[in-house]
C-alpha cells in the first residue's frame, strides 16, 4: 500500500462503524488473518485479554448492553517499523447508553495504541490493540471546569 496513513485512518474508520453500528462483534474481521494471539485492553475493564475467546466474549456481552453508541477519533500517528508493521496512536472519544443503567449517555476519552500489518490491499490490527483513560488528575479538573457557573467564566 502506498500510503500508510490512509490504510490505518481506514482501518480506524472501521472501527468507528462497527462500534456505532452496534457491531462490536464484526471488530475480529479488522483483525490480521493470521493472529492467533492477539493483546487486548479496553479501558473499562480490568485485565488485558490474550486470546480470541476471551476477546469475543467481551464483544458479544457488549453488544447486549449497548442501545445506543459513538465513537469520534482524532490526532492519528502512525510509523512503520518493520516491512508491512506499523504501529499506531490516536485519541478517541466514545458515547454511550447501556441497557439496564441510568439511561442518562456517559462518555470518556481515551488514548488508544495499536499495531496493524499490511494484508492484502488493507491493513488489519495485528498483535495489540491497547485503550487507556486519562489519569485521575485530568478528570477531576475537568470536573472541576464543568461546573463553574457561566456568568463566572463570563466575567473574567
Amino acid at each position: 500500500m502506498a500510503n500508510i496513513a490512509d490504510g490505518i485512518a481506514a482501518l480506524v474508520a472501521g472501527y468507528e462503524d462497527c462500534w456505532s453500528r452496534l457491531k462490536p462483534t464484526e471488530l475480529k474481521t479488522l483483525w490480521h488473518p493470521d493472529e492467533c494471539e492477539p493483546y487486548y485492553v479496553a479501558e473499562e475493564i480490568a485485565a488485558p485479554m490474550f486470546r480470541f475467546d476471551e476477546i469475543e466474549t467481551y464483544w458479544r456481552a457488549a453488544e447486549k448492553v449497548i442501545t445506543r453508541f459513538s465513537i469520534r477519533t482524532w490526532d492519528l500517528r502512525c510509523k512503520p517499523v518493520a516491512p508491512q508493521l506499523a504501529a499506531m496512536q490516536f485519541m478517541m472519544h466514545w458515547n454511550g447508553e447501556l441497557a439496564g443503567l441510568d439511561p442518562t449517555p456517559i462518555g470518556l476519552d481515551v488514548k488508544v495504541f495499536a499495531m496493524a500489518q499490511e494484508s492484502g490491499d488493507r491493513w488489519r490490527f495485528r498483535h495489540a490493540y491497547v485503550e487507556s483513560p486519562l489519569g485521575a488528575l485530568p478528570y477531576l479538573k475537568s470536573t472541576y471546569r464543568a461546573n463553574v457557573d457561566a456568568d463566572f467564566l463570563n466575567g473574567r
